[in-house]
């Protein structure tokens, strides 16, 4: 196995909120492991108004671009306009580390 800056951890979940996290998962076409983990920063930040402002207006973005008709062209993959900005703009989220220096 090749060294990586992940650890593995195990946790429990209610049958619901995995469900929930298989469903999100398929349809955004990201790992389970990487929504939590933006779970867990966006939860980690809530305490530095800059970031959680910061990302509520990623958030606010995401919203609009899946109600545009327009974002909703579907390439021959299958994946929409909406879910390729969406991906892009989920990279940009900052975390407490990001605006700590």
């Amino acid at each position: 196995m090749t060294p990586s800056k992940y650890k593995a951890v195990m946790t429990y979940l209610e049958p619901k909120d995995i469900s929930d996290l298989k469903k999100y998962s398929k349809k955004y076409r990201v790992t389970m492991a990487q929504v939590i983990r933006e779970a867990l920063s966006s939860k980690f930040s809530q305490g530095d108004p800059f970031t959680a402002g910061f990302n509520a207006g990623i958030e606010s973005c995401i919203t609009a671009i899946h109600e545009m008709q327009a974002a909703q062209l579907r390439f021959p993959s299958g994946t929409s306009m909406a879910e390729l900005i969406e991906q892009e703009l989920l990279q940009k989220k900052m975390t407490n580390e990001t605006t700590s220096g």
